[in-house]
């Protein structure tokens, strides 16, 4: 059989390989911070158990809306929503990266306590109370409808939902799906709980870069204006509307080119930490405008409060007393950072504290900004106002070491779809040197690394092109390994293996780690030749990230072709337990125990390989294979039919099928799939189709 996937360099890319076996007895091998210590409480004026809606907007920049003050009139849903809520005008992110974001809002603590830095290589851990855990606690429903990426459920976020609804994004290569649909179907699982104690929480992905299907960001932050304002209709019809409390807010928004910054992630200026935030209560219409800074941290006690529950020692307050007409306080130290350049280039680290007029922005050169004078963040005020920075400096907790991650799902799968939504994978071990790196003095460095990923993502064939830009980012930081590794990426796709497995070696030499480089020396040590070096790298990548299923699979299939079966169980094993919702260990791993003898075992492990991918026909063949060996024929060729379901003209599968319909006297059945069979058969089974050429003119007698 021909493989069903493929190895590829660029950005990490990877399918995971499986295993085989060709036809009823041959076996062969295939690839295919600062701590309130609040609680929240619920105010006899705010009445409990009604219906509660958290909508995030990812990406959303607040100066689009026209409450806010935009004229482009993109928002005209917002707007009116505007009219009935609290309006929070120096709210602020966390974080401008979408899974940390999240993170902040479901907990209500800073990353630095509840672990989640960046997109990549981290998972809310098991122990971090969530919001929605203390809501489930309540007698409350709970239901997540997502829209991208970067908040699949194995990153943690989907403890405590009743409904984790990411099913999207078991679809290979499916980043994220529209607003409307996620409207739809948040719109039919309220339908079944409208008159119960639910909370739903509705993230839409759409203004999040590429801009696509709608031209440009604006574009975007419209066409999901307009499904919320449906959302919003749908829920008035429902008898909803009024009487639950309704929360929008954005986790994050987006710079497009200012401070050289285009999308977000790097910097922390308030183009994409500043983030827009409505909060309307139960049988409220009042319009408000609270001017006072607030956080994203401040969500997990203010939802918590409405339902009646407490959130231990979170970093958030409760916004109700905002809401409700308190005064707040101006000079609160709101907190942000950005993590995302340390971890990926061991560069310094960015933490931001900002009031209601002034930020301070601790880095190699620190900076200080007068909000209300100079709101773009122009004039660096640090040398005129020193003591005002050094007093916001003092908000900020000391510095922790360099963010632990915990490693999230396979490597290979989430470093490609992250890479086609601009995030990069990876991280550098930090030194002295890089860590002195202030990265608003690399934005030269980082906006060539940015091209050259975006070059690779619009047209996969210009390696040159990618290339050159990622030579550039070289010539003005030699040392760069992130660069390194991206080069090597293109050679690797290129077809020239010396030179990506030199390029992937000096990467490693300058601290960059990620699971992808040594799977892809792996590959370059296999099509050498070198089995012993593939298995080396392969045992390598698992030490970099222990829960990377794709190089746990990889190293199973290198362990069976060595014959060591206990070994190849072992790996196989460690790819379930990393990400139990993937399909292809749980094959490979029957393989292994059919091979082995093991029949019940291998059955066992097919079924639970189809319970993950009903449309894995290869699955389905050994399954098949499986039965027909017990001489179950009806079985059997249900078992081939489904695999036929998914790959017509999968040429395995018709040949046992005819077998089967031959054992059941299903002549007709039988004489039609050997035909086919003999069509689409590729030449290596000719043995095969000598076979069914035999069967054939024996029917015809």
């Amino acid at each position: 059989m021909q493989p069903r996937g493929h190895e590829d360099g660029t950005g990490g890319s990877r399918t995971a390989p499986t295993l085989t076996i060709a036809f009823v007895a041959v076996a062969t091998l295939a690839f295919d911070g600062c701590g309130s210590g609040s609680k929240a409480t619920s105010p006899a004026s705010v009445a409990t158990g009604r219906p509660i809606v958290l909508i995030t907007i990812d990406t959303l920049r607040a100066d689009r809306l026209g409450s806010y003050g935009s004229t482009r009139g993109l928002t005209p849903a917002l707007d009116r929503f505007a009219h009935s809520a609290t309006q929070f005008t120096a709210a602020v992110t966390q974080v401008p990266i979408t899974l940390p974001a999240h993170a902040t809002m479901l907990t209500g603590l800073h990353p630095a306590r509840h672990g989640v830095r960046t997109n990549d290589g981290f998972r809310l851990a098991a122990d971090v109370p969530t919001v929605t855990d203390a809501l489930h606690g309540r007698g409350y429903t709970t239901g997540a409808f997502i829209g991208g990426y970067p908040l699949k459920a194995s990153f943690g976020l989907s403890r405590g939902f009743d409904r984790y609804d990411d099913d999207f994004l078991r679809n290979e290569g499916i980043v994220e799906r529209s607003a409307d649909a996620v409207v739809d179907a948040a719109l039919d699982w309220i339908v079944q709980l409208r008159s119960g104690r639910f909370f739903v929480w509705l993230h839409l992905f759409d203004p999040h870069s590429p801009y696509t299907p709608h031209g440009s960001y604006d574009g975007e932050v419209a066409y999901t204006d307009a499904a919320i304002g449906r959302f919003f209709d749908r829920l008035r019809q429902l008898d909803i509307f009024s009487r639950a409390t309704v929360i929008v807010v954005a986790d994050h928004g987006e710079s497009l080119g200012e401070h050289g910054e285009r999308t977000h992630g790097t910097f922390l200026y308030d183009a994409t930490i500043r983030v827009p935030l409505l909060v309307k209560l139960p049988d409220s219409a009042r319009e408000r405008v609270v001017d006072v800074p607030v956080e994203s941290a401040d969500l997990a006690p203010t939802i918590a409060a409405m339902a009646g529950a407490t959130l231990q020692s979170v970093d958030g307050r409760s916004l109700l007393p905002l809401v409700q007409g308190a005064a707040g306080d101006p000079d609160r130290p709101t907190y942000s950072e950005s993590y995302y350049q340390n971890v990926l280039l061991g560069w310094s680290p960015l933490r931001a504290v900002r009031t209601a007029r002034w930020k301070f922005i601790e880095a190699p050169r620190p900076e200080l900004y007068d909000l209300h004078s100079d709101p773009g963040e122009r004039q660096n005020r640090i040398a005129d106002r020193d003591a005002l920075a050094s007093g916001l400096q003092r908000a900020l907790l000391a510095a922790p070491a360099v963010p632990t991650s915990s490693p999230s799902e396979l490597a290979g799968e989430k470093a490609d779809r992250l890479r086609s939504l601009g995030y990069v994978s990876g991280s550098t071990v930090a030194t002295p040197a890089t860590r002195a790196v202030d990265p608003k003095d690399r934005v030269e460095v980082w906006s060539a690394i940015e091209d050259g990923i975006d070059r690779i993502s619009d047209d996969p064939g210009d390696r040159l092109g990618a290339g050159n830009f990622f030579g550039r980012a070289l010539s003005l930081d030699p040392d760069n390994g992130l660069a390194m590794k991206y080069l090597a990426d293109v050679h690797f796709r290129a077809g020239k293996l010396r030179l990506a497995h030199d390029g992937y070696r000096r990467a490693i030499a300058a601290g960059f780690r990620h699971p992808d480089v040594f799977v892809n020396l792996a590959s370059i040590a296999e099509r050498e030749g070198r089995p012993d070096e593939a298995r080396s790298a392969l045992n390598e990548a698992v030490k970099v990230n222990a829960s990377d299923a794709d190089a746990w699979n990889r190293l199973g299939m290198l362990e069976t072709r060595r014959g060591d079966v206990d070994a190849a169980r072992h790996a196989f094993t460690s790819a379930i337990a990393a990400a139990s919702d993937r399909a292809e260990p749980y094959y490979n791993l029957a393989i292994v125990e059919r091979r082995a003898g093991n029949e019940a075992a291998a059955q066992a492990h097919l079924l639970e390989a189809l319970a993950r991918n009903p449309r894995y026909a290869e699955a389905h063949y050994e399954l098949g294979t499986g039965y027909l060996t017990a001489k179950q024929s009806e079985r059997a060729l249900e078992a081939y039919r489904a695999a036929l379901a998914a790959r017509p003209d999968y040429a395995e599968a018709l040949f046992g099928a005819a077998r089967a319909a031959l054992d059941l006297g299903r002549t007709e059945e039988a004489r039609r799939d050997y035909e086919q069979f003999i069509r689409v058969a590729p030449p290596e089974y000719k043995p095969q189709v000598n076979a069914a050429r035999e069967a054939l003119r024996r029917l015809r007698r």
